[in-house]
């Protein structure tokens, strides 16, 4: 399968922005292995989260000053007994009550100092930024994959493992982000962004395998009321 085929299943959007505006942020990604066929779209932000919900850990990390900001945004309900956040999870009917002790949905608080900016993110992981919500254009122009694996050469070989070396090429991704503004907070989700392919040439011709993109996204029901 050629790279033309992704022509349909990428570069749609559902976002409230003109697609024609040429004032659209375009990025480069970092792009890197995330599992065997899926690939992390990355763009650094500039400042840290104000509230991060770690779904592997169950707990929900949040700046004082922005604990309504967060609370309202994530849909939570704060228990006054326990104080721990019941949020809804991605696909949830909106305003379905949570009932205490749903394991799944209850999240414990802890202040945004003592979270580890360098933990991996989980799929459904959310993060709360300072700014504007506006939308970027993620090129995917062949790019190489950041990083280097090794691979066995096999028998006979000098030098043992060699780099496996790959590059991914597909349409454009259109994602709503935070600007990194002082005016308002944005949600976003870590999730699947959409698909395209790998190559192990630098010129991405020929057949190529599909993988999954992942990254950080505005919420998909934000995005269609934007």
């Amino acid at each position: 399968m050629g790279v033309s085929a992704l022509a349909s299943t990428l570069g749609c959007y559902s976002g409230g922005q003109n697609m024609d505006d040429t004032d659209l942020m375009t990025d480069r990604p970092i792009l890197t292995q995330w599992a065997d066929d899926i690939v992390r779209v990355g763009i650094p932000p500039r400042e840290l989260p104000v509230a991060y919900v770690s779904m592997a850990q169950r707990q929900v990390f949040v700046d004082p000053e922005f604990r309504d900001r967060a609370s309202w945004l994530l849909r939570a309900h704060i228990s006054v007994s326990t104080w721990h956040w019941r949020i809804p999870l991605p696909g949830d009917t909106e305003g379905v009550p949570i009932a205490p002790g749903d394991t799944d949905r209850e999240f414990e608080e802890l202040p945004i100092r003592e979270w580890d900016p360098g933990m991996p993110p989980e799929i459904d992981d959310i993060r709360i930024r300072r700014g504007r919500r506006i939308t970027r254009r993620i090129m995917l122009d062949c790019i190489g994959l950041a990083g280097v694996r090794t691979v066995d050469a096999g028998p006979g070989s000098q030098g043992g493992a060699r780099p496996l070396e790959a590059w991914v090429s597909g349409s454009p991704l259109y994602v709503d982000l935070a600007d990194g503004s002082v005016e308002g907070t944005v949600r976003e989700d870590f999730r699947i962004l959409g698909t395209a392919f790998r190559f192990t040439g630098r010129t991405c011709q020929g057949a190529g395998d599909l993988v999954q993109l992942v990254g950080w996204a505005g919420r998909l029901e934000d995005q269609s009321q934007g």
